[in-house]
């Protein structure tokens, strides 16, 4: 439905995402102790912890590796020595983590829980305080701007000629394609806009007739300013499209149910979130 109320949404969130609040640079283009590699093993580490906490979907993982791609981003004291620093790297993950799930998920999070139980004691509860207001600092306190996931809504509900039963097939694929994609660096170059719109071509090409796509992508194309086939928009498609297969196979598998039908958000007890925790340290995984 053409709703212009939520093409005027769309067009903020576009005008938004383009502000230099929220814009990520190509932080790994110098020379520094991080690497590509170091961020796919943190967002990896980041997945299996949200999946330890009861009722978070990983669109809150999504959230963090947003706050964590802008901090590294910032230019600030702070971000220039977590990129020369593989130990200042995790604790500016594992904080962006927090932040996300205080923000977006309502989740009570102890700063002592943090240090003793995620991170095994590497850092104590005084380095995450400042840590935390570190991130804060160079994000400028800018904690709910537009996610890939927030496009995909968006974009889905003004998209003309395709029913219910496909949108909902698209809505929930995309979704899947944005969260395994992400964790590739690549990813930090596009604006989430853009990240959306490749998903839902990859999601509608996989789940809706072609007649049905040709008919509603245009008018996407339209209210978005963007074209899949043109640019540098053309090199996040196909690195989609690789992913469709693997995001397919967990979907009709059951892995990825948590990923498009979160639970209704619910505090888990420290005691169970800290026996699943335990089983996964981001101190062993890098």
């Amino acid at each position: 439905m053409n709703d212009p109320l939520v093409i005027s949404q769309i067009c903020v969130m576009i005008q938004q995402e383009k502000t230099s609040s929220y814009k990520c640079s190509d932080y790994l283009s110098g020379t520094q102790a991080i690497g590509p590699s170091h961020r796919e093993a943190l967002f990896t580490w980041g997945y299996q912890t949200i999946a330890a906490c009861q009722g978070v979907s990983r669109s809150t993982a999504v959230v963090a590796f947003g706050y964590f791609d802008r901090f590294m981003s910032s230019n600030t004291s702070a971000a220039k020595q977590a990129l020369n620093d593989v130990a200042e790297c995790q604790l500016a993950f594992v904080t962006c983590l927090v932040i996300a799930l205080k923000i977006h998920s309502g989740f009570n999070v102890e700063t002592d829980f943090v240090s003793n139980v995620i991170t095994k004691n590497s850092y104590d509860a005084e380095e995450l305080d400042e840590m935390e207001i570190q991130i804060l600092y160079s994000l400028g306190w800018k904690l709910n701007g537009p996610t890939p996931h927030d496009f995909i809504d968006y974009f889905l509900e003004v998209m003309p000629g395709v029913n219910v039963t496909c949108l909902d097939h698209a809505k929930r694929f995309s979704k899947a394609l944005v969260e395994a994609a992400v964790t590739s660096y690549i990813t930090v170059l596009y604006y989430p806009s853009e990240i959306a719109f490749a998903s839902i071509c990859c999601a509608m090409m996989h789940h809706v007739d072609t007649s049905s796509l040709m008919n509603s992508l245009p008018f996407l194309q339209m209210i978005s300013g963007l074209d899949f086939r043109h640019g540098g928009l053309r090199l996040l498609f196909k690195s989609m499209i690789a992913l469709v297969r693997d995001v397919s196979y967990e979907l009709d598998n059951g892995a990825a149910t948590a990923i498009c039908n979160p639970q209704e958000s619910e505090e888990m007890s420290s005691s169970s979130y800290a026996r699943t925790v335990s089983q996964s340290s981001i101190m062993e995984d890098i």
